[in-house]
C-alpha cells in the first residue's frame, strides 16, 4: 500500500532499523529521490535525528552510498536532507544559513552549493566538485568597512578542503585528483578568446577545460540574482572550444 501511494516507510520501528545499521539512513534518503517517495514523518523523523550515528560507519560505505546518490538529486533534495548529508559530510554545517553579504548572491551559502551542485551534469566527478566547491569560503571570509562579504583565495582553500574530505572517505585517486583541480581552478576565468583558451587546454586538457565550464556555468547561474547576461559568454567559450578541437584534429590527420 505505501508503495502504491509513494511512501517510504521504515519496517516495524524506525529508530531500531537505523540503529541496527545507520547506512540505511544515506539508503532512505536515495530511495525516496530516485523513486519520488515522500518519507512517513516518524520515519523521516529518526534519519534526521540519528544521522549522527553514521560516524561509526566504515567510510568506504559512505562515500559508495553518496556516489549513488549524487548524481540524483535536485537543488530541492539537497537542502530537504542537508542534515544527513552535513552528518557525514561536517564541512558542509557551517554553510547552512551562512550570509554571504554579498550583492552578486541572493542565497546564503548553503542554497548556493546545492543549486551548483543540482546545475552541473550528472557526472559524478563534476557533482562531487560541486558540493565541495565552495566549502572554502567559511574559513576564508571577511568583511569590509562597507559591510560587504569576500572570500579572497577560497578556492585553494575549498581545493584542499576538498581533497582531505575525500582521502577521509577513501574516494579512488583519480576521482579526487581530477575533483581537487575543479575546484581548485573554478575561479580562472575563461574568455571566448582562442589564445587564452589554447593556453588552458594545453595546460589542463580537454576534459578538464569542458568539466571547468559546466562547473562556472552552474555556479554563475545558481546566484540567485537573475543576471542573464553574465550566462551569454558560456555558449560562445564552447564554440570557441569546438573550433580548436576541430583545428587541431585537421591538424593531427595532416600529420599523418
Amino acid at each position: 500500500e505505501d508503495l502504491q501511494n509513494h511512501v517510504l516507510r521504515a519496517v516495524g520501528d524506525a529508530e531500531t532499523r537505523f540503529r541496527e545499521d545507520s547506512l540505511r539512513i544515506l539508503r532512505g534518503v536515495r530511495f525516496a529521490v530516485r523513486y519520488g517517495l515522500e518519507v512517513e514523518p516518524e520515519t523521516a523523523q529518526a534519519m534526521v535525528s540519528l544521522a549522527p550515528l553514521m560516524d561509526n560507519l566504515a567510510r568506504e560505505r559512505v562515500f559508495d552510498e553518496l556516489c549513488k546518490l549524487l548524481p540524483l538529486v535536485s537543488a530541492e533534495d539537497l537542502l530537504r536532507w542537508r542534515t544527513v548529508l552535513g552528518a557525514v559530510i561536517p564541512e558542509l554545517v557551517p554553510t547552512f544559513d551562512f550570509d554571504q553579504r554579498s550583492p552578486h548572491h541572493a542565497y546564503d551559502l548553503y542554497t548556493h552549493i546545492a543549486h551548483v551542485t543540482a546545475g552541473v551534469p550528472a557526472d559524478l566527478t563534476l557533482r562531487w566538485a560541486a558540493l565541495l566547491h565552495d566549502v572554502g569560503k567559511i574559513p576564508t571570509f571577511t568583511v569590509d568597512e562597507n559591510g560587504r562579504g569576500h572570500f579572497y583565495g577560497h578556492a585553494g582553500v575549498s581545493a584542499e578542503m576538498a581533497n582531505h574530505i575525500l582521502r577521509r572517505l577513501k574516494a579512488p585517486n583519480k576521482l579526487r585528483e581530477q575533483v581537487v583541480t575543479l575546484i581548485d581552478k573554478h575561479m580562472t576565468r575563461l574568455e571566448p578568446q582562442k589564445k587564452s583558451l589554447r593556453r588552458i587546454l594545453g595546460k589542463l586538457g580537454e576534459d578538464t577545460v569542458l568539466g571547468l565550464l559546466a562547473l562556472q556555468e552552474a555556479d554563475m547561474g545558481s546566484k540567485g540574482t537573475g543576471n542573464a547576461e553574465e550566462m551569454d559568454q558560456f555558449p560562445r567559450i564552447r564554440e570557441e572550444i569546438r573550433l580548436i578541437l576541430e583545428e587541431n584534429a585537421c591538424l593531427s590527420l595532416k600529420d599523418l
